[in-house]
């Protein structure tokens, strides 16, 4: 006898379950962070955020299911759409800023789904803001913090700009009802739109000062109040972005000095912290470098009065990223030390030259380039002890000269050899690194030392007769 075909699984109940569990569905199928699509596709287009791609399946099952999770997606997802006259602004958002996009430049003119439109142009030209990009009001301290730190590039930028916040109400275009209602308990100006939802649309741009004009098409005179204030902040000076530095990392070496698990943790975000206060966005493994324009004038007062903010930075940066490695081995994240390690000695080593390279032994103090490069041999040090296990990411390096122990730490001896050589060899001691390749940081003094102890047992002399 043929065996009976197996009976499909009975549809889950979907409806019988509670509503507020049913949104809560919704709202985890229609998260963003999980339609955030990133590719070298993408990238080759310039959108070096990301574009999203959401999945609307579900509008699809039956009116009551479309009714709910369209009510959640509205709800959860607020879009603004920024319009703008130079076609390459829309790539420069993606591209300089990592802002993720959710459609651009057709797409983006058919989208009807946002809260807002953000005109930009220039009273000095007479052009349409015809370019269009559309993305999540979530994402917009990204763009704005772009756009602070193009102004701080190019100071005479926003006199130049002239911007247009116009607000919408999707849900008015809508035929669903129930969008209109959900929101009338919440606190509402003008269009309907929860100030809530305005604040969210409108105090990103607090990073944007000094524009030429501003005009607000339906927006709620409160919230624009609270703009102007906010926008009528001074942006941290020259002094003081590189005092706030100075003292993240103090902080992260008080927790790094802790040797523990959480504080190494805490101490790489309060080194994120102070190269962000100099303008260099760490994320993932990403490190931007903004504003250098910024850094350019002389430092008038505070501990480093007397410098260029130019020389500073610099120093701040190659200190910086040497503490990043020591926390990151300290956790044995050997990948991770390895990564910005040679990052940086990429960079280095592309720069040298026998001036430049005195400028960092000698003025800068080599000591801190020399960790970096101890410390990135340390990382491929313990990964080539169990190659079996780091092989992927040491084969990554295979076209590198420098990537290997040996390698890095012959060149960190190069830029130690004026410094007290103590901490490299307590370090390198520290994570069990044999004592004969430990040798080769002796300091000078110590090592003639040693030289002329041995002539002297030895009853030798170097002198020829």
């Amino acid at each position: 006898m043929a065996e009976d075909a197996p009976s499909s699984a009975p549809a889950f109940p979907f409806l019988r379950l509670p509503l507020e569990l049913r949104e809560q569905i919704y709202s985890y199928y229609f998260h963003p962070g999980d339609h955030l699509v990133r590719s070298t596709a993408l990238e080759a287009k310039g959108f070096f955020g990301g574009v999203y791609h959401w999945d609307f399946d579900v509008f699809y099952v039956n009116k009551q299911i479309h009714r709910e999770s369209k009510r959640v997606w509205r709800r959860e997802n607020i879009f603004v759409k920024i319009a703008t006259p130079w076609p390459s602004a829309v790539n420069h958002i993606s591209s300089e800023g990592l802002v993720p996009i959710v459609c651009a430049d057709a797409q983006a003119n058919a989208f009807s789904g946002h809260h807002a439109v953000v005109q930009i142009d220039s009273p000095m030209q007479i052009v349409t803001p015809e370019h269009m990009v559309v993305m999540l009001a979530d994402d917009l301290p990204l763009f704005t913090r772009t756009w602070y730190y193009s102004a701080l590039s190019y100071p005479t930028l926003n006199e130049r700009l002239n911007t247009t916040f116009m607000l919408r109400n999707p849900a008015k275009t809508d035929d669903n009802r129930d969008e209109d209602s959900e929101e009338q308990d919440q606190e509402q100006d003008g269009l309907g739109v929860p100030l809530a939802i305005q604040r969210k649309l409108l105090h990103p741009f607090e990073h944007v000062k000094g524009l030429h004009d501003s005009i607000f098409i339906g927006f709620s005179n409160t919230v624009q109040s609270e703009l102007a204030r906010l926008q009528a902040r001074p942006i941290p000076s020259l002094e003081q972005s590189l005092e706030s530095a100075t003292d993240y990392l103090a902080a992260g070496d008080a927790a790094l000095a802790k040797s523990t698990e959480p504080t190494a943790l805490e101490a790489i975000e309060l080194y994120k912290k102070a190269f962000h206060a100099i303008h260099i966005l760490v994320h993932g493994r990403t490190r931007r470098v903004m504003a250098d324009v910024f850094f350019q004038d002389a430092v008038t007062n505070g501990r480093y009065a007397g410098q260029t903010g130019v020389t500073v930075r610099v120093v701040l940066r190659l200190k910086l990223v040497s503490r990043f490695l020591a926390a990151y081995n300290q956790l044995a994240r050997w990948d991770d030390a390895a990564f910005w390690g040679m990052r940086s000695v990429t960079i280095l080593e592309e720069s040298l030259n026998p001036d430049f390279e005195m400028f960092l032994a000698e003025v800068l103090g080599g000591s801190d380039v020399g960790m970096i490069y101890l410390r990135t041999g340390i990382a491929f040090w313990h990964m080539e002890c169990k190659r079996e296990d780091w092989m992927g990411e040491l084969i990554s390096y295979a076209d590198d000269d420098l990537a290997g122990s040996r390698r890095l730490w012959d060149a960190a001896v190069r830029f130690l050899r004026h410094a007290n050589k103590d901490e490299a060899r307590s370090e390198l001691l520290a994570y069990g690194v044999p004592r004969e390749t430990v040798a080769l940081f002796a300091d000078v003094q110590a090592a003639k030392e040693d030289l002329e102890s041995m002539v002297a047992r030895d009853g030798s002399s170097t002198s020829e007769e």
